[in-house]
C-alpha cells in the first residue's frame, strides 16, 4: 500500500501557506553596453546586406547542382552560408579566437594600394579562362577571367577589388598586366596547329578604355607579341554608354582598324538599347546573364533574346549568350537561332594548364 504525503494537510488542519519573500529590484548592470539607435541602424543594415549577398550567392550556382539530392543543396548552401559569414566577421565555428576574414571595412583598409601593388610585383593575380563553343559544342573562344589568389584570404573574386582598383588608380596597371598576359597566352595558341583558329575576349574597364593612349598603348602590344589581332576581342561595358560617346565611337573604330574586334557586355539591362546598336561600332554581344537564368521557362525572357538575335543578326553583329548552365537553357537558345555559348555548362573557368587539358578533351573549330 502507498502512502500519500500531503503536505497541506496535518491532522486534517491546513497548514499557513508560507508567505513569498518579496523579490529584491536587479540592480543593473552598469558594464552592460547599451544597444543605441545607431547601432541598431547598423546591424539591420549589416544584415540586410548578408541577405542580399547569400541569394545572390544562391542564385549563382548552376542549376544543375541546385537540382542535385538534397544533401547536395544542404552542403552547397553550408559552404557559401560558411563565406558569408566570414566574409562579415561572424563567428562560424564559435570560437573566441580571431579568424582572418574580409569584412567590409577591410575591403576598405586592407584591399588598397599595398596589397594589390603587392598582387602584381608577387604574381598573385592570375587569369583564369572559360570556354566559348558554338552549336556543334566545338570550341571557338575563349574568355580571360581575372583572379587574386591573396595570401591571407584565398582566392578574391574580381566584384571584391575592381571597384578598389578603380578608384584608385591600380586598374591601369592592372588592366595593363591582363592585356599583355592574355596576349601572350594567344600567342602560344596561335603556334599550335590544333588552338590556332581560338580567339581570346579580354574585359577592358571603362577606365583603362577611356586612356588617352590606350590604342597606342594595345598597337604596341600587338606589335611586340605578334599575335594575329583578328583572334583578340575587347570586351566593354554598357557604363561606357555615360561616356562621351563620340570619342567611344572613335576609338572602337581606331581598335577595329587594328583587325581587334570588341564586344559589349551584359547588353539587355544597362545603359545600352537596340537603337545604340546602329551607332556602336561592335561586332559581338553578350546577353546579360538575368536573360538567361529563366529562358527555358519564361517565354517573356526567350522572346526578348530572340528580338535581339534577330535585330542583331540583320545588323551583321555576332552574339555571344553567357551563363548557361543547363541542357535546357542550351536546346532554348539554338532554337532561338543563337550561335555561340558560354557558360559551366561547358567548363567552368580555369587555370591555364588546366584549361589547355580540355581544350585537348573538346577539340577547336579548325
Amino acid at each position: 500500500m502507498t502512502l500519500v504525503y500531503n503536505p497541506q494537510f496535518i491532522d486534517g488542519s491546513p497548514l499557513p501557506r508560507k508567505q513569498a519573500m518579496p523579490k529584491k529590484p536587479k540592480k543593473k548592470d552598469l558594464h552592460l553596453k547599451q544597444d543605441t539607435p545607431q547601432t541598431l541602424q547598423k546591424n539591420a543594415e549589416k544584415l540586410a546586406v548578408f541577405k542580399a549577398q547569400l541569394n545572390q550567392l544562391i542564385d549563382a550556382l548552376p542549376d544543375t547542382l541546385l537540382l542535385k539530392d538534397r544533401e547536395g543543396r544542404k552542403l552547397i548552401t553550408n559552404k557559401l552560408t560558411k563565406q558569408l559569414f566570414k566574409l562579415h566577421d561572424l563567428d562560424w565555428y564559435s570560437r573566441k579566437e580571431p579568424i582572418p576574414t574580409l569584412t567590409q571595412d577591410a575591403y576598405s583598409k586592407r584591399l588598397l594600394k599595398a596589397d594589390l601593388y603587392s598582387a602584381l610585383t608577387k604574381s598573385q593575380l592570375k587569369l583564369y579562362y572559360q570556354m566559348q563553343v558554338n552549336s556543334h559544342r566545338q570550341m571557338i573562344g575563349a574568355e580571360a577571367l581575372l583572379r587574386w589568389e591573396h595570401p591571407q584570404y584565398g582566392r578574391v573574386m574580381p566584384e571584391q577589388f575592381i571597384a578598389i582598383a578603380e578608384k584608385n588608380g591600380l586598374i591601369l596597371p592592372i588592366g595593363a598586366w591582363v592585356l599583355q598576359t592574355a596576349c601572350e597566352q594567344l600567342k602560344r595558341w596561335q603556334n599550335d596547329p590544333l588552338r590556332g583558329a581560338v580567339s581570346l575576349t579580354v574585359n577592358i574597364s571603362p577606365r583603362q578604355f577611356s586612356q588617352p593612349e590606350f590604342v597606342k598603348q594595345l598597337r604596341k602590344l600587338l606589335k611586340k607579341t605578334g599575335i594575329n589581332p583578328e583572334k583578340l576581342k575587347l570586351e566593354l561595358t554598357e557604363s561606357l554608354m555615360l561616356q562621351d560617346i563620340s570619342e567611344t565611337i572613335g576609338k572602337m573604330e581606331a581598335l577595329q582598324q587594328l583587325g581587334i574586334r570588341i564586344s559589349m557586355d551584359n547588353f539587355g539591362t544597362g545603359y545600352s538599347s537596340l537603337s545604340h546598336l546602329k551607332k556602336l561600332p561592335i561586332d559581338q554581344l553578350k546577353i546579360d546573364q538575368f536573360l538567361m537564368r529563366d529562358i527555358a521557362f519564361d517565354n517573356t525572357d526567350a522572346m526578348i533574346v530572340k528580338t535581339i538575335i534577330d535585330m542583331t543578326r540583320r545588323l551583321g553583329i555576332g552574339m555571344v549568350a553567357g551563363c548557361v548552365e543547363t541542357e535546357q537553357q542550351f536546346a532554348c537558345l539554338k532554337n532561338i537561332g543563337c550561335t555561340v555559348y558560354q557558360g559551366y555548362l561547358f567548363g567552368q573557368p580555369m587555370p591555364p594548364e588546366q584549361f589547355e587539358q580540355q581544350m585537348g578533351e573538346v577539340p577547336p573549330l579548325v
